[in-house]
């Protein structure tokens, strides 16, 4: 009899276990197959495939900046145009003003929309100031759900002031039309890199930055008629005025979206990089 309650105790105790792994590995599958998707801020100029994330210059010496310069005209080139959209999503000439014949007035239009991260100024980084592009790629399986104030969710207590503030002043004007955008900020990644970033601009100079979704080629939209064959999808420059000379600086961009989760350690929907201006 003590034999058989001791092996009825083992066959419970066994299915008891069973049941317990069989949840976890159903759980552990059900993590591993939810993926959120890969989306990617790209940085430009882009940094070299060999895992560099530092652009390292120095304005007396323009032989040490316009590899940089070469590299954002090489993002650029693809959103060259005579007559770009209003407003524009980027510059529409890699080509100096001095050097150019006459550019069209809805050109003319759009880089003063974009300065100063032009060529006209040689992207800033003949002052010390450069100007980062950013742009999202990977984004065609993916169908954002943006931030904004008529979703009744909170916005993240760790959105900076400048998203919140831009947002709710948007709000509060009934007469500006607030379309959606993937929301974008760029921070120092330390205290002491905040402190040697001090002020950022984001050019265009509207608040909040971001990318408007109607403009982006995402799942819901891929074939969309309104979105050409090879639109490279918009920008945001981002103008480090006023860097700490002669230090590296570790700088992250992420985006603000309701479906990516940040965590700080991840490459989706965020890029670090490097700035070291001699």
């Amino acid at each position: 009899m003590g034999l058989e309650k001791r092996t009825i105790k083992i066959i419970v105790s066994v299915l008891i276990i069973s049941v317990i792994i069989g949840c976890s590995l159903g759980l552990l599958f059900a993590f591993l197959l939810y993926q959120a998707p890969y989306i990617e801020l790209e940085a430009w100029p882009r940094l070299a495939d060999d895992g560099q994330r530092l652009i390292h210059f120095k304005t007396a010496e323009p032989g040490t900046w316009h590899p940089w310069v070469h590299r954002i005209n090489g993002l650029l080139n693809e959103y060259e145009t005579s007559t770009p959209e209003d407003p524009p999503h980027a510059p529409c000439s890699t080509h100096p003003y001095h050097e150019e014949s006459g550019r069209s007035e809805s050109c003319a239009h759009a880089m003063r929309y974009w300065h100063p991260c032009t060529i006209d100024t040689l992207y800033e980084y003949v002052r010390g100031t450069p100007c980062v592009f950013l742009r999202l790629a990977h984004i065609d399986q993916w169908t954002p759900q943006p931030y904004n104030t008529s979703v009744d969710l909170p916005i993240p207590n760790e959105m900076p002031d400048h998203l919140k503030k831009g947002l709710f002043s948007l709000q509060n004007h009934p007469s500006a039309k607030l379309e959606d955008y993937v929301w974008v900020s760029c921070k120092g990644m330390s205290p002491a890199d905040e402190e040697n970033v001090r002020h950022i601009r984001y050019i265009p100079e509207y608040l909040p930055p971001g990318f408007p979704i109607r403009r982006l080629r995402t799942a819901d939209k891929t074939d969309a008629s309104s979105l050409t064959p090879n639109d490279g999808g918009p920008l945001v420059a981002v103008l480090f005025q006023n860097l700490t000379r002669g230090v590296i600086i570790n700088v992250e961009c992420r985006i603000w979206t309701r479906d990516i989760a940040y965590d700080g350690i991840s490459n989706i929907g965020r890029t670090t990089f490097e700035l070291l201006v001699d």
